[in-house]
């Protein structure tokens, strides 16, 4: 299907707001179909990894369901811990890489994404909310945050990577912030600044670098964060 913005959005307004501390949350981004087929193609897909840097544990492995597609691989997965002394970022989360997807993979929604944010009216978009015609490029990921899940502090700044502006598009239904998956900023002496939750249809954008998280996913999430994520990169 082809993806489409919202009609409704003023890129103009927007960026007075993103102006004001280079971050912003963005209801609405998407009209209604488009965002409907994303989430539904995020609901049925069955081709998650689990992605692990947590604890000195590194490792991708290949899901069928919620389980490890390998026999005897479950175990890793189910003994990834955050090592709550280490400053580096670590994380537990389900990706999907969608720039890496085989040619002749099954196609649905989610895999017109790449192509969506690389065109002329997402890149538009952006380039109006921040004011920085630098931007070139996007790349992304599908991602899935499951109870336990979790990506601790970081600036997202990368030598040699280019990443001008991080950006989340949320597909989550009807959450809480009480469960956790809080796209979360530190401020001066650790607190938290600024916390955008997770919201169906919806776009957070925020300079890089700039030092955030997203919290822990709770034990009692009954439902699983979906999202896009990626970086608005020049060459």
């Amino acid at each position: 299907m082809t993806l489409r913005l919202s009609p409704a959005l003023d890129a103009t307004a927007l960026r007075t707001a993103f102006q004001a501390r280079q971050r912003l949350h963005i209801p609405g981004v998407l009209d209604s179909d488009s965002a409907e087929a994303l989430v539904a193609a995020m609901e049925a897909f069955d081709g998650w990894k689990v992605s692990v840097s947590a604890g000195g544990e590194f490792f991708e492995l290949p899901l069928r369901g919620r389980i490890a597609a390998e026999p005897g691989k479950q175990g890793w997965i189910d003994g990834a811990r955050v090592d709550g002394s280490e400053p580096r970022m670590q994380y537990i989360f389900d990706t999907r890489r969608l720039d890496m997807e085989p040619q002749d993979a099954p196609r649905d929604a989610v895999s017109e994404v790449l192509a969506f944010l690389n065109g002329p009216d997402f890149l538009a978009l952006v380039r109006g909310v921040t004011g920085d015609d630098r931007i070139d490029f996007a790349d992304a990921q599908a991602t899935r945050y499951r109870p336990g899940h979790v990506l601790t502090g970081h600036d997202d700044a990368a030598e040699g990577k280019n990443r001008l502006y991080a950006y989340v598009l949320n597909l989550t239904r009807d959450w809480r912030a009480d469960w956790g998956g809080v796209l979360a900023f530190e401020g001066e002496g650790g607190h938290i600044e600024d916390g955008f939750a997770p919201a169906f249809n919806a776009l957070n954008i925020f300079a890089v670098p700039m030092r955030h998280a997203v919290t822990q996913v709770a034990s009692f999430a009954p439902r699983d964060r979906l999202s896009i994520t990626g970086w608005l990169r020049s060459l």
